[in-house]
């Protein structure tokens, strides 16, 4: 490979050191060249043109070592020193004597010199420019242009010279090749032992399988994971090695990796030499994609058996969570309409004595009784119808009927509700509904349960003096219902609590209300049934905001629906997960 090709695997410190290498033997080369110039000056006399020529030739690589300092790629600096040595030997041949000079053996010394200097391609190179400048010299000699020879001793003497020399300078660049590629050939073996020491020491087990999965090595982690030797896996296709409903997944796998050259993942069953089954986790990837035919696969599988049984263990727990969530939920429907049965019989009985209706009861105190009977028995109904409606929506047996009914008739119906209880306390009840959504698309029902437990939650929570107020507004397609106070307001690490089932604001004041918490757990559950959600916007002492949406709420002026909700096969889901 030549530098060129390997430079972008060298880091900064190794180019660095190649190239001072580089300019030093270049620096050399001018040294050696310095003092055959002085030599010959010594012997000879002052040089003419001609030979003026050849001493600047002899000092090329001066100026080549110069250049190092620059930006120039080492490839090039490489290429124009190569050029410049076919160029001098060319020249010295031409001026020695043409085809029968004794330098002429040095041309091929020029491509010997860039096997040295890098790959395949330098050497092509050189061995390109010594060609094109032994052509040049034929062809000045065939046309009588050499000049005239300046040999200065017998010929024989300057063949042995140069003969000697070149065989100097071959022994040397033999020398340098041999060093180089034994320098090769030991890290080439450190790699490979150190490979072989990681796949042997791993825990994971590595393997290379053929395009069609079959394995060709096995690394020695095959004697802990799957209980027998390396060998004994090699040639076993992917049907052989994992439990006959994982093959779709490990083939799938191997396609992914060896046809599209995909690194891949699949957990499989691994067959254990007993016959026993080793949940695995497989990675994947080609070994080398070439011209787009199919590759080799490199595989590390790894032992997650431990991981798949933590696994099994979590799902279990969540299944015997949910199943125990579920037995809650029906027992708590249970009792309910246990509860509700005789709760009716003792609102029934406790009214009929208030209202006197089969003659007087006698002591003024009887009928007090009878009434704090009767307040107290709807409380608990209430409570039991709010537990209820809960469990039914966890149950996923709360079904919506959705119809157009009128939303003010509806608000009026709620407020009519706590009524009374606002009443006591002096808290003001107003309502603010938009002409626009006077007439809504949704289940009658469970939008008045969602304002008969905000404005409950509202009138609760608001002192003497202060208002509640319902405003309705379209948004949209949709339409958005606002019930505010301005009451004691909630914290804001209280809000992110509020909204799950039996949760509630722990206070002073909040310690002597009543209630399970189940409000504005039933308010997100039932919003959520529709499509919509409920937001909670409340600061300390300045009072509390709930936002109930409902998307698809909306219904023209000629009392057609604006938008139509999507199939809702997930409603249960949704106001489960909105109650939680």
């Amino acid at each position: 490979m030549a530098v060129t090709e390997t430079m972008g695997t060298m880091d900064g410190a190794e180019l660095a050191a190649q190239r001072r290498r580089f300019m030093i033997v270049q620096a050399s080369k001018a040294a050696v060249g310095a003092t055959l110039a002085g030599l010959f000056v010594a012997v000879i006399g002052k040089p003419d043109v001609v030979e003026w020529i050849a001493i600047g030739g002899l000092m090329l690589p001066a100026i080549v070592a110069l250049l190092g300092f620059t930006r120039l790629g080492l490839g090039a600096l490489e290429s124009i020193s190569l050029a410049s040595f076919a160029a001098l030997v060319g020249y010295l041949v031409a001026i020695t004597g043409g085809m029968a000079s004794p330098l002429l053996v040095w041309f091929a010394l020029v491509p010997a010199e860039a096997a040295l200097a890098g790959g395949r391609r330098t050497v092509w190179e050189a061995g390109g420019a010594a060609a094109v400048a032994l052509l040049m010299v034929a062809l000045l000699q065939l046309l009588n242009e050499l000049p005239d020879s300046r040999l200065f001793a017998p010929a024989w003497e300057f063949y042995t010279a140069s003969i000697l020399a070149a065989v100097v300078q071959s022994a040397l660049v033999a020398i340098a090749t041999q060093d180089r590629q034994r320098a090769a050939d030991h890290a080439a073996a450190e790699g490979a032992a150190m490979y072989r020491f990681l796949a042997d020491n791993a825990m994971d087990l590595i393997t290379r399988h053929s395009p069609d999965g079959r394995i060709r090595f096995a690394s020695p982690a095959a004697y802990t994971m799957l209980g027998c030797k390396p060998e004994a896996l090699l040639g076993l296709a992917p049907s052989a090695l994992v439990h006959v409903g994982d093959l779709k997944a490990i083939q799938s796998a191997f396609v992914e990796a060896s046809y599209f050259g995909r690194s891949a993942t699949a957990e499989v069953r691994f067959k254990r030499a007993d016959g026993s089954y080793l949940w695995t986790e497989i990675r994947c990837r080609p070994a080398a994609l070439v011209n787009g035919a199919a590759s080799d696969i490199v595989a590390v599988t790894r032992d997650i058996s431990e991981r798949k049984a933590h696994e099994g263990a979590l799902i279990g727990a969540r299944d015997a969570a949910e199943e125990a969530n579920r037995a809650k939920s029906r027992f708590l429907a249970n009792m309910s309409h246990e509860l509700r049965t005789p709760l009716n019989a003792v609102i029934g009985f406790s009214e009929v004595m208030t209202h006197e209706m089969f003659g007087p009861v006698g002591s003024p105190r009887y009928l007090e009784y009878a009434r704090l009977i009767n307040e107290s028995g709807s409380h608990l109904l209430e409570l039991i119808n709010g537990i209820l409606d809960m469990s039914k929506i966890e149950a996923g047996k709360f079904d919506l009927t959705e119809e157009m009914f009128n939303l003010a008739e509806v608000a009026e119906q709620a407020a009519l509700f706590v009524k009374l209880q606002a009443d006591r306390k002096g808290v003001v009840l107003k309502l603010g509904i938009a002409p626009d959504v006077q007439t809504i698309f949704a289940d009658k029902r469970a939008v008045k349960q969602v304002l008969m437990n905000l404005l409950s939650n509202g009138t609760k929570f608001t002192p003497r003096g202060g208002e509640v107020r319902i405003v309705a507004h379209r948004q949209a397609n949709g339409v958005e219902i606002a019930v505010s106070d301005t009451g004691m307001g909630i914290s804001p690490e209280d809000v992110k609590r509020l909204g799950q089932p039996f949760e509630q604001v722990e206070g002073a004041h909040t310690r002597t209300q009543e209630g399970t918490g189940l409000g504005l757990a039933l308010v997100k559950a039932l919003t959520a049934m529709h499509g919509g959600e409920a937001k909670i916007e409340s600061k300390l002492g300045e009072g509390t905001t709930v936002r109930i949406y409902l998307p698809y709420a909306a219904v023209s002026a000629s009392g057609e629906r604006i938008a139509t909700a999507p199939v809702r096969l997930d409603v249960e889901a949704r106001a489960r997960n909105a109650a939680a």
